[in-house]
């Protein structure tokens, strides 16, 4: 299902009735809200006129989504993320074919940022003429990682977040929670229904949150045991520790400490995204003057 994202659908269902959607998207906003959820309910509704995103196993004939892992999967020995020129051509392949079933070949090119400069020009000679029966959606969270020429030659749309209100009876009767399990996850998700999943489904962020509640809560004597033991596994991850620290932290009630701590853990994230930094070091400064 989609969640949230109400007057989208309504002006996109207008629009597609009316046989006015444009050629080229880009939808952009915050991850995990629900882009990309969206780019393939619209493909459903062209294909079958429900505007709700595929159900599992099931393929659209006029739709295909192209991502990272796409790209990967087309060139294995890449290194780096991006993707290239085979996959420009991929989408210039399947927009020159006529639709099966559907008015429009819809193409979806997630994680659009991630275009290459040389892929980038490629999607602007086909967005310059694009075929009758093509409707391409770029997807992203960072837009100003594409071209100004691509930018100025699509229509943006604006993707928000959702809010707490409209969160938590999705986790309640989707994903069976106890109202106040699905108002701490809710919190938690920071308006990313995406990333309430994730909590759900990933076992390593869920222990990372646990050891991070533990960290918040603990006495300053029993600190630096805590540390080392947050420390100790070999597959300890600093950059998601520090994302479940800011997770634990949203869940917190606000006052002054839990304030300085989460402006603390915020610049820490931007810090760590830059610079190679000492864990132990760090963290035991996150309380200092507190």
């Amino acid at each position: 299902m989609i969640l949230g994202h109400k007057k989208l659908i309504e002006d996109f269902t207008k629009l597609a009735n009316a046989g006015k959607l444009g050629h080229a998207y880009l939808f952009y906003g915050p991850a995990m809200i629900g882009k990309r959820t969206f780019g393939t309910a619209l493909a459903r509704f062209l294909e079958k006129g429900i505007f709700e995103p595929p159900a599992e196993g099931e393929v659209l004939q006029d739709a295909k989504i192209i991502d990272l892992a796409f790209a990967k999967r087309l060139d294995p020995d890449k290194k780096g993320d991006s993707i290239g020129i085979d996959a420009a051509r991929e989408i210039k392949d399947f927009l020159w074919q006529k639709p099966n079933v559907s008015p429009r070949r819809t193409l979806i090119l997630d994680e659009a940022e991630f275009l290459t400069t040389e892929a980038q020009n490629a999607l602007l000679k086909i967005t310059e003429e694009p075929p009758a029966s093509s409707l391409i959606i770029l997807i992203s969270s960072d837009p100003d990682g594409l071209l100004p020429t691509i930018l100025s030659r699509i229509e943006k749309i604006y993707f928000g977040l959702i809010p707490e209100r409209e969160i938590i009876p999705w986790l309640t009767k989707e994903r069976k929670l106890s109202v106040a399990e699905a108002k701490t996850l809710a919190k938690r998700s920071f308006g990313k229904p995406g990333l309430a999943i994730r909590f759900l489904e990933d076992e390593t962020l869920q222990r990372n949150v646990a050891l991070a509640e533990k960290f918040l809560k603990i006495q300053p004597a029993g600190r630096r045991d805590l540390i080392k033991e947050i420390l100790e596994p070999d597959d300890f991850n600093f950059n998601k520790f520090i994302d479940a620290l800011i997770l634990a932290l949203a869940a917190e009630k606000e006052g002054k400490t839990r304030n300085i701590l989460w402006h603390r853990a915020l610049a820490l994230a931007d810090r760590q995204a830059n610079f190679s930094l000492n864990p132990r070091l760090q963290l035991e400064n996150l309380f200092v003057g507190e």
